[in-house]
């Protein structure tokens, strides 16, 4: 069974490469210039969208905690408390949505590949989608509940189920319980979601491609 960690080296590298090649990015594309000139802002939605997708639930966890705390919203019960998850998560979610940085870094670097921002702007809006239930789990993070961890656990597992899950035979590849998390960075790499995003890219870009067609006619 897949288990999503609460502190370990993987994930922490996992996260430096991101940041590195977020900075690698950054740095490389701002020489770059829009092939009709126009702003290349636009660049960095992935961007936006990934430091949302990461810290929002934690950040919507907060503010319900302080609805409780200030008497704003009604606890459950079983009581509330500020736990640890608040804290950790983000880094799980931030591995999690690594498809943002890939899409980030490719703006960033051939802001002028075809339909780059009509293709951007799909994929976005793809890859947000599993957010919502990132953003579901702000209500467990501050359950008093003793065994509130499993479901986040269980979402976790969901959203990061590798595609070979789907076509193997037989017992689950142990390599994706090894230690150190070393599981759950491959999980979140080789998720569908990624690939699902890749899909979204090429339908925006082939979508557009009539009205580029249209536009380079003299």
């Amino acid at each position: 069974m897949l288990t999503a960690p609460t502190s370990d080296l993987a994930r922490y590298v996992a996260l430096a490469v991101m940041l590195l090649a977020i900075l690698f990015a950054y740095f490389k594309g701002r020489g770059a210039a829009s092939a009709n000139g126009q702003s290349l802002a636009w660049t960095h939605v992935p961007l936006i969208a990934f430091a949302i997708a990461s810290l929002g639930p934690s950040t919507f966890a907060i503010m319900i905690y302080l609805g409780y705390k200030f008497g704003f919203i009604q606890p459950p019960p079983s009581g509330y408390s500020f736990s640890i998850f608040i804290r950790d998560l983000p880094f799980d979610f931030a591995v999690m949505n690594w498809g943002f940085v890939a899409l980030y870094v490719t703006c960033r670097l051939r802001p002028n590949f075809g339909a780059a921002k009509s293709a951007m702007w799909l994929s976005v809006v793809v890859l947000s989608l599993p957010s919502v239930l990132l953003f579901s789990l702000a209500w467990t993070m501050v359950s008093n509940v003793f065994d509130a961890g499993q479901g986040i656990g269980i979402v976790e597992a969901m959203l990061i189920l590798p595609l070979i899950a789907l076509i193997w035979h037989g017992s689950f590849p142990d390599i994706f319980d090894a230690g150190y998390g070393i599981g759950f960075v491959l999980s979140a790499l080789l998720a569908p979601i990624p690939i699902i995003v890749l899909i979204a890219w090429l339908v925006g870009w082939t979508a557009s491609r009539p009205r580029r067609k249209a536009t380079a006619r003299p």
